[in-house]
């Protein structure tokens, strides 16, 4: 234990020397928009440019201007104004929400005077970013904050293409956390005067300001000792199943650990994203690889599809004998089933039978997700009365704020519940507020790789307000406690499952 807290100060110690050095600038602060989590969300700590509504009356005194499709009435405004902004040499800020990406590489080859920043609007960046590389390499005019950008490596593959210089540092602070913004940056392989010039630089550059110089600060992650407790992995070569290109999709074991090391990231449990929407293609032969070359470092979660049939429970069970398997799987929004659907007991039955967990996709009931109302956190009530001896965890922590509420009231009534911190959950607050509302013993740390950036939710536990011993149970106490437990009874047991001759398609 006592080593274990070596590593989080080491680890803490280390970002935060490389957060204080670097010459940040937020493109992206909006003062306007305040924290969900108002008790627990600190004020931020980077200083914002001016920004102001497209057409209003102070755009001309701003840094940046924002164009709004509730107030500027169409696209067209940006041509009426086009000329006006290039001389005034004000950036025009498009959000991706409001303006699709392919709409502003036209406005861009319309006006390639005119400076345009892409930013994050309140749904995921993450699927247009084959558009967003697209379009920054085909408009020098065209640049992207990083607020919302949480691509797994999506920074190092920007830079490599030599987009870098267009890339400026957002974090939509203070509703969101500042950190998250700054943990992939601050924690990228890239050299330091490319961090320097995502954090701050690249903008002043835009906006005619003198560049900071600061010594370079490099990062050091400890010996690995992170459990991550929520994440995912493709087949190298399957580029179909993930919605955007991610870097397993060509990744050996030896590159999984690689990165892994970099952040001190000790072991993964995988989804593999394949047996989430197939019931015929079962975890453990889709882990295979992973788990047989690094046995110690990866364990996999057995997905449930409540419409499988015979064969696929007789998998089930199979797999969750292994010493490799960490519980099971199940996903009511992909799935199109509400979460407390008789359909689901099957596999509640199966994790009470091994002792094993049970973790489900959560989230709150989405306006323009309307399946999502499927991964509600009430709808696991049932389950939870009804098998107090199974451990469930919320994937997500419930995903909004707007149903933390559910997610509380959730926890104290049930001992068994837990939640993981993976995902695209930013807010400003959101570690303290779930440690100090559920405990410190409830909340995991998950990363979603390889969806997003785990170095993104590193940053959010290192940089909150929770202790050492808080971070520690957060970063790989819990989830050593609920996953790996259960696997320690069978350790000298049965092996993975039978499956393909390693390496075969």
């Amino acid at each position: 234990m006592s080593n274990d807290l070596h590593f989080v100060a080491s680890l803490r110690g280390s970002y935060h020397a490389v957060k204080a050095a670097l010459p940040w600038l937020d493109a992206s602060r909006c003062d306007g928009d305040p924290p969900a989590f108002t008790a627990y969300a600190r004020p931020p700590t980077v200083p914002g440019v001016r920004r102001s509504m497209l057409c209003a009356p102070d755009d001309t005194a701003a840094d940046l201007v924002v164009y709004d499709p509730d107030r500027n009435a169409g696209i067209d405004v940006i041509t009426d104004n086009a000329r006006r902004l290039i001389e005034a040499r004000t950036p025009l800020v498009l959000l991706h929400t409001d303006v699709d990406v392919t709409t502003v590489g036209e406005i861009a080859e319309a006006h390639p005077d005119l400076q345009i920043i892409i930013e994050s609007g309140p749904r995921k960046l993450l699927y247009h970013y084959e558009a967003l590389r697209r379009t920054l390499a085909a408009h020098s005019n065209v640049y992207l904050s990083t607020y919302n950008l949480l691509n797994w490596m999506g920074l190092e593959e920007l830079c490599a293409a030599g987009l870098g210089e267009r890339l400026l540092y957002g974090s939509h602070a203070p509703r969101y956390s500042e950190d998250m913004a700054m943990g992939p940056i601050a924690m990228a392989d890239i050299l330091w005067s490319q961090k320097c010039g995502i954090a701050g630089n690249n903008l002043r550059r835009l906006l005619g300001r003198a560049e900071a110089a600061p010594p370079e600060q490099p990062f050091t992650a400890p010996s690995p000792f992170i459990i991550d407790a929520h994440a995912h992995c493709v087949r190298p070569g399957r580029t179909t199943v993930n919605p955007f290109p991610s870097p397993d999709q060509r990744f050996s074991p030896g590159d999984w650990l690689a990165f892994m090391d970099r952040c001190a990231v000790e072991r993964m449990i995988l989804t593999p994203m394949e047996t989430i929407f197939d019931a015929a293609q079962p975890a453990h032969e889709l882990a295979r690889d992973l788990c047989l070359a690094a046995p110690a470092r990866f364990a996999y979660l057995e997905a449930f599809h409540p419409d499988g049939d015979a064969a696929h429970l007789q998998r089930l069970g199979a797999s969750l004998q292994s010493a490799s398997c960490a519980g099971i799987k199940i996903h009511p929004t992909v799935h199109r089933i509400s979460g407390d659907d008789d359909r689901y007991a099957p596999a509640f039955c199966a994790a009470a039978e091994s002792g094993k967990p049970v973790m489900t996709h959560s989230w709150e009931i989405s306006e323009y997700n309307p399946d999502q109302q499927f991964s509600h956190p009430d709808r696991f009530r049932r389950w939870l009365r009804e098998f107090p001896d199974v451990c469930l965890v919320l994937g997500h922590a419930g995903g909004r704020p707007s149903s933390f509420d559910s997610v509380v009231s959730l926890c104290r009534e049930f001992p068994q519940l837990r939640v993981d911190l993976a995902g695209d959950y930013c807010d400003n607050g959101l570690v303290e507020a779930l440690v100090a509302e559920l405990g410190t013993e409830r909340v995991l740390f998950g990363s979603d790789v390889d969806w997003f950036d785990p170095r993104a939710h590193i940053a959010l536990v290192l940089g909150s307000q929770l202790t050492d011993d808080e971070a520690l149970s957060v970063l790989r106490g819990n989830a050593a406690k609920t996953y790996l437990s259960p696997l320690q009874q069978y350790s000298t047991g049965v092996p993975l499952p039978p499956g393909p001759e390693r390496g075969s398609q």
